[in-house]
């Protein structure tokens, strides 16, 4: 397989990071870190999550840590050029992570009108543990690689990942256009959370025809604070989709094509991450030049 930029080469990626016997186990690992991580801030991580947000926040990283930019100024017109937000939507993000300690802004002394943007210590540390969600699973998938996620305290590491990044962000090959059924989750807040917390109860009862698994909104919106109108309308929309179905019993038919989906996705997802650590996924022993054991 080889490690071109384009959707084929990611889908093939993602076919064979499927058919890891420990894949099951690396969904696991990533939905309990990333659950851990969204309960210790969950009005933050159910709004940053939801995908068009993230992708502003992912082009940011890009864009600092790959030396692309560093005012606020140009990371707008980056991510207007790229077709990744407007101008409005990069400033209320930026002032979000701004207000909540995570990036900090100064007016340049050569240039007054622009404004300089840069990650805290606390934006770093949140960085890595976030990261953390991607990487522990990855290790899970490839344990022979021995991928650390310290990697990112290493500015030449940090530059060369998020640059990577870019190579499949900045040409729009996102979720939305490979996978753009999963919307239905991960385009709502605290969607992808609610998306995989389904998924890991519906294969410890996994049958050929899907599975039947316990299921209250109520319970699944304070479990993920949002609203239970907002979960109500996330399940409406799958359900008529094809992907499940709230029996009104207080269970749930879970259908194969809702296993699919978030396989597809989880898969996707690792394919992505491997993408940026320069890592092409086989079989036999992987084989890297970029990351060192740390």
């Amino acid at each position: 397989m080889d490690n071109h930029i384009s959707s084929r080469a990611l889908l093939h990626r993602r076919e064979v990071i499927k058919s890891n016997p420990r894949f099951s186990e690396a969904i696991i690992e990533h939905y309990t870190i990333n659950d851990t991580i969204y309960k210790k801030q969950p009005l933050f991580y159910k709004t940053m999550l939801q995908e068009s947000r993230f992708n502003i926040i992912l082009s940011m990283c890009c864009f600092i840590f790959g030396n692309q930019a560093e005012s606020v100024s140009e990371i707008k017109e980056l991510c207007s050029r790229y077709k990744i937000a407007s101008p409005n939507s990069v400033i209320a993000i930026i002032t979000l992570l701004r207000t909540t300690g995570r990036i900090k802004t100064w007016r340049c002394t050569e240039d007054r009108r622009k404004t300089i943007i840069e990650p805290t210590q606390k934006g770093l540390d949140e960085l890595k543990r976030y990261m953390s969600g991607a990487f522990s699973p990855v290790n899970i998938l490839y344990p022979a690689f021995n991928i650390n996620v310290n990697m990112l305290d290493n500015d030449l590491l940090r530059n060369n990942f998020f640059r990577r990044a870019a190579e499949y962000l900045f040409r729009g090959v996102t979720f939305k256009k490979i996978l753009p059924e999963v919307g239905l989750f991960i385009d709502k807040d605290g969607g992808r959370m609610i998306m995989l917390y389904l998924y890991l109860q519906a294969i410890k009862n996994k049958t050929a025809h899907g599975a039947t698994i316990d299921y209250s909104s109520s319970t699944l919106a304070k479990e993920f604070f949002v609203s239970r109108i907002h979960v109500n309308r996330i399940i409406k929309s799958a359900q008529e989709m094809g992907y499940l179905k709230a029996r009104g019993d207080g269970r749930m038919s879970i259908y194969p094509a809702f296993i699919e989906l978030v396989e597809n996705y989880s898969g996707l997802y690792f394919a992505y991450v491997t993408h940026y650590i320069n890592f092409v996924p086989k079989e036999k022993r992987p084989v890297t030049s970029m990351i060192p054991t740390v």
